[in-house]
Protein backbone atom coordinates (compact mmCIF):
# COMPACT_ATOMS: atom_id res chain seq x y z
CA UNK A 1 0.00 0.00 0.00
CA UNK A 2 1.63 3.46 -0.97
CA UNK A 3 0.94 6.54 0.93
CA UNK A 4 0.85 9.70 -0.01
CA UNK A 5 3.35 12.24 2.63
CA UNK A 6 2.99 15.30 0.60
CA UNK A 7 1.62 18.08 2.82
CA UNK A 8 -1.61 20.08 1.38
CA UNK A 9 -0.46 23.68 -0.10
CA UNK A 10 -2.20 26.04 2.44
CA UNK A 11 -2.69 29.62 1.75
CA UNK A 12 0.09 30.45 4.77
CA UNK A 13 2.28 28.02 3.11
CA UNK A 14 1.97 29.35 -0.40
CA UNK A 15 2.95 32.29 0.70
CA UNK A 16 5.68 31.13 2.68
CA UNK A 17 7.18 29.55 -0.35
CA UNK A 18 6.97 32.61 -2.53
CA UNK A 19 8.48 34.83 0.45
CA UNK A 20 11.28 32.65 0.67
CA UNK A 21 12.05 32.71 -3.08
CA UNK A 22 12.17 36.36 -3.60
CA UNK A 23 15.82 37.58 -2.77
CA UNK A 24 16.21 39.42 0.52
CA UNK A 25 17.69 42.60 -1.23
CA UNK A 26 14.31 42.90 -3.04
CA UNK A 27 11.28 45.48 -1.61
CA UNK A 28 8.08 43.65 -1.62
CA UNK A 29 4.92 45.44 -1.41
CA UNK A 30 1.77 44.30 -1.03
CA UNK A 31 -1.63 46.62 -0.52
CA UNK A 32 -4.97 45.51 -0.18
CA UNK A 33 -7.62 47.05 -1.58
CA UNK A 34 -11.45 47.44 -1.01
CA UNK A 35 -13.66 44.87 -2.95
CA UNK A 36 -17.07 43.92 -3.98
CA UNK A 37 -19.37 42.97 -1.63
CA UNK A 38 -16.60 43.94 1.58
CA UNK A 39 -13.97 40.86 0.58
CA UNK A 40 -10.55 42.13 -0.24
CA UNK A 41 -8.75 42.07 -3.20
CA UNK A 42 -4.92 42.37 -3.17
CA UNK A 43 -1.87 43.53 -5.39
CA UNK A 44 1.84 43.61 -4.99
CA UNK A 45 5.02 44.67 -6.69
CA UNK A 46 8.29 44.13 -6.14
CA UNK A 47 11.78 46.13 -6.73
CA UNK A 48 14.46 45.80 -8.16
CA UNK A 49 17.59 44.69 -6.36
CA UNK A 50 18.59 46.78 -4.11
CA UNK A 51 15.97 49.24 -4.25
CA UNK A 52 13.89 50.65 -2.26
CA UNK A 53 11.14 51.75 -4.14
CA UNK A 54 8.45 49.80 -6.49
CA UNK A 55 7.78 51.91 -9.33
CA UNK A 56 4.06 52.08 -10.51
CA UNK A 57 4.10 49.93 -13.29
CA UNK A 58 5.77 47.20 -11.31
CA UNK A 59 2.05 46.79 -9.42
CA UNK A 60 0.36 43.64 -9.93
CA UNK A 61 -3.25 43.51 -10.87
CA UNK A 62 -5.84 42.66 -8.21
CA UNK A 63 -6.54 39.50 -6.88
CA UNK A 64 -8.44 37.39 -4.26
CA UNK A 65 -5.74 36.54 -2.82
CA UNK A 66 -2.27 37.44 -1.39
CA UNK A 67 -0.53 34.80 -2.55
CA UNK A 68 -1.68 34.95 -6.31
CA UNK A 69 -0.68 38.88 -6.15
CA UNK A 70 3.21 38.51 -4.70
CA UNK A 71 2.83 35.26 -7.48
CA UNK A 72 2.12 37.55 -10.33
CA UNK A 73 4.68 40.50 -9.63
CA UNK A 74 7.16 37.86 -8.89
CA UNK A 75 6.64 36.49 -12.18
CA UNK A 76 6.98 39.70 -13.63
CA UNK A 77 10.28 41.04 -12.19
CA UNK A 78 12.04 37.02 -11.86
CA UNK A 79 14.92 36.98 -13.67
CA UNK A 80 14.66 34.62 -16.85
CA UNK A 81 15.23 30.50 -15.82
CA UNK A 82 19.04 29.24 -16.89
CA UNK A 83 17.72 27.45 -20.23
CA UNK A 84 21.09 25.40 -19.18
CA UNK A 85 20.08 23.24 -16.83
CA UNK A 86 17.81 20.22 -16.66
CA UNK A 87 17.05 20.22 -20.39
Amino acid sequence: MSHNYATPMTPERRLARLLSRIPEDRMVRIERLPGAAGAPRWRAAIGEAGSTDCPAERWSVAFDTMADALDAAWKAVRPPADRSRGA
